[in-house]
Parts: C-alpha cells; structure tokens; sequence
C-alpha cells in the first residue's frame, strides 16, 4: 500500500509539472500576471510572466494533501504543527502569503503596508509554533550560548520578514534567486533532513529554472514570497533540531542578506527611501563587467563552494569571514575600474 501511495504521488507530481510547462503560457495569459518593461529597472523587452511562483504553490499543496491523507501528517507534525487547528492555521497563512504576493505582483502593495502583513501573519506562525521560534543564539565566537528567553518570537519574526525582502530584492537577473534557493535542499540532503520535502522542493525549483532560462517567467513577488517563508521555517527547525552554530546558517543564506543589509545601510546613508529599488544590488555591479555566463558562474562560487566546504570540512567562521572579504573587494573593485568609486 505505502508502495502504491508512493507511485500514485510521483506519477501526480510528474503529470502536474507536465501540464504546467506545456499550459504554463495559457496559465500565464488566464491570471493575467506580467511584469511589464516600463520602468527604468526593468532590462526584458516583452512582457515577462510572474506566474513562476505558482509552480512551487502547487507542488506544496499537493505535498501537503499527501501528507495529510496518505502519510499521517508526519511532515506536518514533524514541523510542529501536531494538531488539526494549528495545521488548518498554517495553510491559511501560506496562501494568505501568497496571495499577498499576487495582489503586489497585480497593483504593487504600499511598501509599509505589505511589511506590516507580513510581520502580523509570521509573527502569529511563530508565536503559535516553538519549532520556529530561535530561542538561543549558539556560535563558536562567543564563550556562552545567547538566550533570548521572551525576544524569541519577536527575533525569529525579523529574521524571516528580514529574508523575505532580502530574496525579493536578490530576484533581479534570471536563474540567481533559483540557485539560492536551489541551495537549501542541496544542504537538507547532506544532512538527511527532511528529505522528501527536499526533494520536492529541489524538483519545483528545476521545473521553474527551465522555463525562467528560457525567459518565460520570474518567481515573481507571489513566489518569492512563499518559497522564502517556507525556506526560513525549515531553515530555522534544521537550527535548532541540529544544534548549529549561527555561522552555518548565515553561509547558508549569506549572498541575499548581506547584499540586503549592504543596501539598507547605504540608502539610509544617503537619505533615500530604503525601500525603493536601485541599480546598486551586487547583480547590477558584476553586470557592469561580466557577462549573463561568468555572473552565474560568480553565484555558483559564493553558493555552493562554501556549503561543500564548510560540509567537510566545519570551518564556518573561516569562510563566513572569508565571503564577507570577498564580496566587498569584488563590489570596490569593479565599481573603481568603472569610475563609481564613491557610491
């Protein structure tokens, strides 16, 4: 039966996907979501969908409807959520995510009332859910753990709405959001966890790398938006069931976060909205000397070479240190040979 079960969930899986790369410009054309080149920022010359995100709703909807009906919850309870109520609530949150970012992606959502939505509905899973909650702040840097005793929830809510706008703001050439989140089931199966979801997380990301590849969608704010919440859930239980150390985690995620930090601190500096977009994200600078080849080979390098690294060899704060060096001296360098040395 559980054979069955299994062969019945991957000919669904294969069916679905199939449909929606042969479907997925009529799909695009019914919802009617395109990001248009209207705006300064915007390079494509046609209308690109942002129905990419759609691919990984569905894929996790399905994932959960196994789980629920043919697997026990054992997914589901192994993330905490042990009860109907909590489950039922879990789900409400995530298509109200999503939805979020489909009505931004639609009529572009206030910037502060989207941050506000987004604060309310984490800090409410997290609040309801300990397994997301960072309780302690372990590092080989510091001579005693950190508790943050009742901060908890609070801390643990800025660090997923914190990665939610990083990845928003990362998403601006194709395929560099894809290769980060790519990364995150690629760490999952190292260190045998999770695995299914890993892999059906790995499995909706190729799916959207062929038709983003082939410039026929973008994750969209509707994607982005799901993919890093979920993300940042299971990247905090990984914390906490393993027992990490911060630096881990922030190899992990490093790339959009201090490019995030990088240009919140600069805008600030300068007096400018911090959340109003700009040519200054770290894929704008290489784009000034590279080209679309040798950029992704650069986001293969800061990804996954400190990942497997860091696999074998557990030297976390070295290269934490190290990327941090890395990413600054290519910024300065190619911004003094191209004549921004000031910015």
């Amino acid at each position: 039966k559980i054979f069955m079960i299994m062969i019945l969930q991957i000919f669904l899986f294969l069916l679905i996907n199939t449909l929606i790369v042969f479907y997925f410009e009529t799909l695009s054309k019914y919802f009617n979501l395109y990001d248009y080149p209207l705006l300064d920022r915007k390079k494509q010359k046609v209308p690109i969908s942002l129905f990419g995100g759609f691919i990984f709703f569905i894929n996790f909807v399905l994932f959960i409807f196994f789980d629920i009906f043919y697997n026990n919850n054992s997914f589901l309870i192994s993330l905490g959520f042990n009860t109907n109520i909590k489950v039922f609530f879990f789900l409400i949150v995530f298509c109200f995510i999503y939805l979020i970012g489909y009505v931004d992606d639609k009529i572009d959502i206030r910037p502060f009332n989207r941050l506000v939505l987004l604060l309310t509905l984490t800090f409410l899973i997290v609040y309801l859910n300990p397994n997301f909650n960072i309780k302690t702040l372990r590092s080989n840097l510091f001579f005693n753990d950190i508790d943050l005793f009742f901060f908890g929830s609070l801390f643990s809510t800025l660090c997923i709405v914190a990665y939610m706008n990083a990845l928003n703001m990362f998403d601006g050439i194709n395929l560099i959001s894809f290769l980060h989140f790519f990364s995150i089931p690629v760490v999952f199966i190292l260190e045998n966890f999770l695995l299914h979801f890993s892999i059906l997380l790995g499995f909706s990301l190729l799916v959207y790398s062929y038709l983003n590849l082939k410039n026929l969608t973008f994750f969209g704010d509707s994607g982005i938006y799901i993919l890093s919440f979920i993300c940042a859930l299971m990247v905090i239980d990984f914390y906490d069931t393993y027992k990490l150390n911060v630096e881990y985690v922030l190899i992990i995620i490093f790339l959009p976060m201090v490019d995030f930090f990088r240009l919140f601190f600069v805008r600030v500096y300068k007096g400018n909205d911090p959340f109003k977009g700009d040519e200054n994200h770290f894929h704008h600078i290489i784009s000034k000397r590279f080209n679309f080849k040798i950029k992704i080979f650069i986001y293969i390098l800061f990804i996954y070479i400190p990942i497997f690294i860091n696999y074998f060899f557990g030297i976390s704060e070295f290269l934490l240190l190290l990327m941090i060096i890395t990413y600054f001296t290519i910024i300065k360098s190619i911004k003094f040979n191209t004549g921004h040395k000031n910015e």
